[in-house]
């Protein structure tokens, strides 16, 4: 059932746990972190075998969906990790799992270079440490898109970005399915969630998480068009120790396009058989 907590600057974040197995003091808790225009309910498919083995944490960051965003108050990525510690120690959670994608696994990488000691080990879908011009003008056309409050407009701005030929071509009118969606979607924090992704080359990533000392998987897909194989290729090799797998036949939104292969990682990651 969704929760809100309230952060030390006023902003409202939404969240669930699911603590079914009631050793929160002897299991590690997963801790989930969406992509940047996704839903924690997302992760739910996933997540559904596991929670009666693990405690799980689900939260839309501020400015995503149900969330606060209000001008006045910062959205960055510096932001996002204080709020998802705020949340941690509210509900007792010393060490975790983390799990994210897209942006997600960003604002991953940001917490364990921060504060590593939370940090059990983590698995980053689709993620880079820094962006480039082509990834930087990508963003800019989704910012339009968002800017225009339409549904349709918003969703052709970036979906041959995000999702496969492949995968577009299978499914008879992918654009409005997705729009139809939308019911509630922040269009105004979309756009400030990706004016703090083109801020991402100043946090320094590659360099702060040579630092790691915890495990971490990455996945990436073969056919991304937003943040291709290469970018994960770099935090791999940043890494002391880690483990890159590529999804072949699926672009970037590999946990929607892959779902089965994703689902198994997750919990092969969850449960310390990878």
């Amino acid at each position: 059932m969704k929760d809100e907590f309230l952060t030390s600057d006023g902003t409202e974040i939404e969240y669930e746990y699911l603590n079914n197995c009631d050793v929160r003091d002897k299991t590690t808790s997963v801790v989930f972190l969406n992509g940047i225009f996704m839903h924690y309910e997302s992760w739910k498919v996933f997540s559904k075998n596991l929670s009666q083995y693990i405690p799980m944490l689900f939260h839309d960051f501020r400015c995503q969906w149900g969330s606060g965003c209000a001008v006045d108050k910062e959205c960055s990525f510096e932001r996002h990790v204080e709020d998802l510690k705020e949340l941690l120690d509210y509900l007792g959670i010393k060490k975790a799992k983390f799990i994210g994608t897209s942006y997600g696994g960003e604002v991953g990488m940001l917490f364990g270079a921060t504060y590593p000691e939370y940090i059990d080990s983590m698995m980053i879908i689709t993620s880079t440490a820094r962006t480039d011009k082509v990834m930087e003008s990508k963003a800019l056309r989704w910012k339009d898109g968002a800017k225009s409050r339409s549904p349709e407009i918003f969703v052709n701005s970036w979906l041959s970005d995000v999702y496969s030929e492949g995968y577009i071509n299978s499914i008879n009118n992918l654009s409005q399915i997705i729009a139809s969606r939308l019911t509630g979607f922040n269009y105004e924090g979309a756009e400030r969630l990706l004016e703090a992704f083109l801020r991402l080359n100043d946090l320094n990533l590659l360099e702060r998480i040579k630092k790691f000392e915890f495990p971490v998987l990455i996945i990436s897909a073969e056919e991304d068009n937003i943040k291709p194989k290469r970018f994960s290729e770099e935090i791999y090799k940043q890494l002391k120790s880690a483990l890159h797998l590529t999804i072949p036949n699926s672009g970037h939104a590999v946990v929607v396009e892959k779902p089965k292969e994703i689902g198994y990682l997750i919990k092969s990651f969850a449960s310390g058989t990878i």
